[in-house]
């Protein structure tokens, strides 16, 4: 999985990837997002993975976590069955 920074500097979300990770269809997120539902947010990574990001995407309960490196490709990631522990914060 890789992510793309656009012009302004935002990430750029390929849905179709996203999709596999909550075992849904493109089109189902991107309904989730247009309803409100699908939550995300964005932190800068500290220590020894300095430079890179990392991605909480919340659907309903569930919640897939993706720490990028500077360039944009998955290092490691994370799928949370259960997350509601997780703030509520806008899909940036």
């Amino acid at each position: 999985m890789h992510f793309e920074l656009d012009e302004q500097g935002d990430w750029i979300v390929d849905f179709d990837e996203l999709a596999v990770k909550f075992g849904n269809s493109a089109s189902y997120l991107q309904h989730q997002v247009k309803l409100g539902l699908l939550k995300g947010f964005l932190e800068a990574v500290s220590g020894e993975d300095a430079g890179g990001s990392r991605i909480t995407i919340r659907a309903g309960r569930a919640a897939w976590q993706g720490t990028f490196d500077g360039a944009g490709f998955l290092v490691e990631e994370i799928m949370f069955p259960e997350a509601p522990w997780l703030k509520d914060a806008s899909l940036h």
